[in-house]
């Protein structure tokens, strides 16, 4: 039978080491004869909110993730002082969408984080839409923000300072944009946690796409929305460049997965995002598709 017990990031910390541990979150509580959640959802049709929350009903909705009294943590990538429009940053709508999202399933706290300047939070619109939603935002800018802890997968990395918010969150969510990088040839989510690590400067100046893969095994992953209501296909990370209005949201578990199925807005492939391969090597997620149930949803 399927247990309805939810471990909360906190003990999940304690009683593991991160080492590829994996929480099974439920679906149908003894039912089961319910068909299991796929492993990922694709909206499209609709605005960047009502996409992201479509998205996310696919996948049994945010009360399967975010549970009553839980504090929750969102890793928007909020750089930039860019409209949205422009594809630099993850939609305010959407990141305010599932704000409240959260808060409706319960959550006593919606945190918002990004180790970008306090600026990027006001002038892409992002602070005034997480706080209309019932949430909060931090820039995670002081060293005292952050805890070392070891890198379970770790070639390049052995230790990593990684922002407390996050490791002591009962639920993690990673809301990137699909966007071109010519660093490393797409910015989705593996690249989006830069953005909790505190020297990510060193990335660069080591092997960029080595560090990002190894990066994602030390933060566990309840959920991904990925933004691809606008994708910028040139000029990334920072633009300006061409911007398609693809209109979805993606959304699943596994940010290998999500970041797999992402490439194919860049007309690339995983294997030809070296970020995506090296993490699927690595054993942290997996690019194969083939193996996933994919739904796509109009919102």
């Amino acid at each position: 039978m399927i247990t309805t017990t939810h471990l909360s990031r906190r003990r999940f910390l304690q009683q593991s080491t991160l080492l590829g541990a994996s929480l099974v979150v439920p679906w149908a509580a003894g039912r089961a004869e319910e068909v299991a959640p796929p492993g990922l959802a694709v909206a499209k049709g609709g605005t960047p909110a009502t996409n992201c929350l479509a998205a996310v009903a696919a996948l049994g909705g945010f009360s399967r993730f975010v549970h009553p009294g839980d504090k929750v943590v969102i890793k928007a990538n909020v750089f930039g002082i860019r409209p949205p429009e422009e594809a630099i940053c993850t939609h305010p709508e959407m990141v305010a969408a599932a704000v409240k999202a959260c808060r409706e399933a319960g959550a006593a706290q919606v945190l918002v984080v990004s180790h970008d300047p306090e600026r990027s939070f006001t002038a892409t619109g992002t602070k005034v839409a997480v706080e209309a939603a019932g949430g909060t935002c931090d820039a995670i800018g002081e060293r005292g923000q952050y805890r070392e802890v070891p890198v379970p997968r770790g070639n390049l990395l052995k230790k990593e300072l990684i922002a407390i918010a996050v490791l002591e969150a009962d639920v993690f969510i990673n809301m990137p944009i699909v966007k071109q990088s010519h660093e490393v040839e797409m910015s989705t989510a593996l690249k989006n946690l830069m953005g909790v690590n505190w020297d990510r400067m060193r990335f660069h100046r080591t092997n960029l796409n080595q560090g990002i893969a190894e990066l994602t095994g030390v933060v566990r992953h309840d959920l991904v929305i990925a933004d691809a209501n606008h994708v910028l296909l040139s000029g990334g990370p920072m633009g300006p460049g061409e911007v398609w209005k693809a209109g979805q949201v993606v959304a699943g578990t596994d940010p290998v997965a999500v970041d797999a199925f992402a490439a194919r807005y860049l007309k690339r492939t995983p294997e030809g995002i070296p970020a995506v391969r090296i993490a699927h090597e690595l054993g942290i997620g997996s690019m194969d598709l083939s193996r996933l149930r994919i739904v796509e949803v109009t919102a």
